[in-house]
């Protein structure tokens, strides 16, 4: 969506004074309204791009450099399992430790050629153990969505893709608007039989009329661009580059109803002035404040979308208030804290690497009860960063 320009479309008025109407009143609030909306668009867009750079230029890095430095860690305590140096108790916590390290990072990091070590010290094969697990949450997910769409999921289908479930759903909701739409077809096709009183052939004729009218209006605007813009008409090569520009904004503009930038456009080529808009009639205004409603109607639902899409990636409640600073901050936030995770464990890897101090900090380890092993604390006043 295009940024508006240094102008901003509005009824010219007197200072002091009020527009000439309420619809020229409606028309500048509109204005003012997509104005905010597509600067704040365009915000969502820099931070869009900005937290794909940070993600690739730093975030992923840190998280695999995470990962490398959890898995040699699990090795450390592999190679200390096996040492006889440690005792029975001593070995039982290291293998609570392997395992619970081994499963996140084959897990949540596909670290794959770790199966043979956690199936080391399981009973459980690890792909045996995945299996029954992805059987239980698969038959727990179809039950809840089953209840909550009112549908019945194909027996192959896998739930614990959530592509694959969301284009399910999707299908679900296309059948549904199928439906929907034969049910009004059908309607629409009674009531046409019905023969239809004076007041609603008016109302229809009314209805077209101004849709009629409103894109009469825009095509108006339209057309006086396209004259004055038309790049075949220009001899000068400068000029031409300069309107050929011009004139696919124009293009895109027009064919996305964006009439805000339309009469921006205008104004830039001084076709208008501030003071032609409050010169229009009532009903022209009228049309042109349809289709502002229209528009900023579109402009919300990508507002909507885009911060969606970002409650989903940060795990957010849907109804938390978002804006692009808030992203910055919380990307921001969590690569400090891979940085000082990583920084962490590479002191760790280090301190745990002299047995003796293993063996100290093993005697006062307590195996947690369901418990996440980042929650625990070393002895030496550091969170366990594993």
């Amino acid at each position: 969506m295009s940024q508006s320009t240094p102008h901003l479309v509005k009824v010219a008025q007197g200072k002091g004074q009020a527009p000439a109407s309420r619809a020229h009143a409606q028309f500048n609030q509109l204005i003012k309204k997509i104005d905010k909306q597509k600067q704040e668009l365009a915000a969502w867009m820099r931070t869009e791009s900005a937290c794909r750079n940070k993600v690739t230029s730093d975030y992923l890095p840190l998280q695999e450099k995470s990962a490398d430095l959890r898995e040699e860690m699990v090795r450390l305590f592999d190679r200390a399992h096996d040492d006889p140096l440690f005792k029975k108790r001593e070995k039982g916590k290291l293998a609570h430790l392997i395992l619970t390290l081994t499963g996140e990072l084959l897990f949540e990091h596909r670290r794959e050629q770790l199966k043979p070590l956690y199936d080391k010290y399981n009973e459980v094969d690890f792909d045996t153990e995945q299996a029954a697990l992805k059987a239980q949450s698969n038959q727990l997910m179809r039950s809840l969505l089953e209840d909550q769409f009112g549908m019945t999921l194909d027996e192959d289908l896998d739930l614990s893709s959530p592509e694959q479930v969301a284009e399910a759903l999707k299908a679900r909701q296309r059948e549904e608007e199928a439906l929907l739409q034969e049910r009004r077809r059908q309607a629409e096709a009674r009531r046409a039989k019905r023969p239809k009183t004076a007041k609603q052939q008016e109302k229809e004729a009314r209805q077209e009329a101004e849709q009629q009218s409103i894109s009469q209006s825009i095509q108006a605007i339209y057309r006086k661009l396209v004259t004055a813009l038309h790049p075949d008409r220009e001899p000068d090569a400068e000029e031409r580059a300069r309107k050929t520009e011009l004139m696919q904004a124009v293009n895109v503009a027009y064919e996305k109803r964006d009439l805000l930038h339309l009469l921006e456009l205008q104004l830039t080529l001084e076709q208008i002035d501030p003071d032609h808009l409050g010169s229009l009639t009532e009903e022209r205004i009228k049309h042109y404040n349809q289709v502002l409603r229209e528009q900023s109607a579109q402009l919300q639902a990508e507002l909507n979308g885009i911060a969606n899409q970002f409650r989903m990636q940060f795990q957010l409640s849907p109804y938390v208030r978002l804006n692009p600073q808030d992203v910055i901050t919380g990307l921001n936030r969590d690569i400090a804290q891979l940085r000082s995770e990583t920084t962490g464990l590479q002191r760790d890897i280090e301190e745990l690497s002299d047995w003796n101090r293993l063996k100290t900090w093993l005697k006062d380890y307590r195996i947690p009860k369901d418990r996440p092993i980042d929650d625990l604390l070393l002895d030496f006043g550091r969170p366990l960063r594993f």
